[in-house]
């Protein structure tokens, strides 16, 4: 006869144990981290400054276009037959910084602000005057201010026969003159002036025969259009 434990089969029966572990222990290599470091000695530094000025830049410019304009001159007169003339290299001559467009545009600019500083109570008589002395009642009410008068030498013994305003630049107007005098014509003159300076015109030309209509363009306003008294119609870029 065979006798069984009843605690046996209860602990056979019984679940295990997640937790019931026993800790092991292992040998791993362990990384060693080493800085390494390399000291050199550092570049020499030097300060450099120089001065420059706008001259200086359009010389170094012009120089540059001559220097490239004559080896292209060189590399074609190789290329070509000996039969041929040789190419001619055309000297650039340097312009002058005194006489130069920007000293100009700039000599316009001071010459605006010396205009404008000289007559500042006009200026401001002009944008922001109101003569409030009248009285409203009255039939008749307002005054005319004069500002300006535009004129200048080409223009005398000729009649004003027409006038515009730019249509981008409201500061700039344009005056036609010729002669209502049929029998006895003269020549004609295109005057541009701008507010900013009412001592000279920006522009002047003269015509021929004399001037009896002018318009700028509307969406160009470089342009202006005169028509003349023999019929010639003309186109003037102001640019």
């Amino acid at each position: 006869m065979n006798f069984i434990d009843d605690g046996e089969d209860e602990q056979k029966k019984s679940l295990r144990n997640m937790f019931n572990y026993q800790e092991r222990t292992s040998q791993t290599p362990l990384v060693v981290y080493r800085e390494r470091g390399i000291k050199t000695d550092p570049p020499q530094t030097s300060v450099f400054s120089k001065e420059t000025t706008q001259w200086m830049i359009f010389d170094s410019f012009m120089q540059f276009y001559e220097d490239t304009m004559r080896q292209e001159a060189e590399e074609a007169a190789k290329g070509k037959s000996k039969d041929k003339k040789p190419v001619q290299v055309v000297q650039v001559q340097h312009e002058e910084p005194i006489y130069s467009a920007s000293m100009k545009r700039c000599l316009k600019i001071m010459e605006r602000m010396i205009v404008q500083n000289a007559e500042n109570d006009i200026f401001y008589d002009y944008k922001y005057y109101e003569d409030n002395t009248n009285d409203p009642e009255a039939e008749s009410f307002g005054s005319v201010l004069p500002l300006w008068r535009f004129t200048t030498e080409k223009s005398k013994r000729k009649n004003v026969t027409a006038m515009c305003w730019n249509p981008r630049y409201k500061d700039m107007f344009a005056v036609s003159y010729g002669s209502y005098e049929f029998l006895k014509q003269t020549s004609g003159l295109i005057c541009c002036f701008t507010i900013k300076n009412p001592t000279w015109p920006e522009y002047s030309f003269t015509t021929d025969s004399g001037v009896m209509s002018i318009d700028f363009h509307p969406t160009c306003p470089a342009l202006i259009a005169a028509g003349c008294y023999d019929g010639t119609v003309m186109v003037f870029d102001i640019r």
